[in-house]
């Protein structure tokens, strides 16, 4: 391998692991927001369920 072309697969294996660590933060954001939703729909189920009903007057 030649300096040149050592040069040339560094830089394209550092644009890569950029653009991977771009993709892996998107991913993390998107899960994220997926666990937050999914916990909030178990905490307002609950509450709905252990909710006492309203006697009617």
């Amino acid at each position: 391998m030649t300096p040149e072309e050592h040069e040339e697969k560094r830089r394209r294996l550092e644009a890569d692991v950029a653009d991977a660590k771009k993709t892996l933060n998107r991913a993390r954001s998107v899960y994220d927001g997926i666990c937050e939703e999914l916990r909030n729909l178990r905490i307002d189920w609950n509450e709905q369920r252990n909710a006492k009903p309203i006697t009617e007057q």
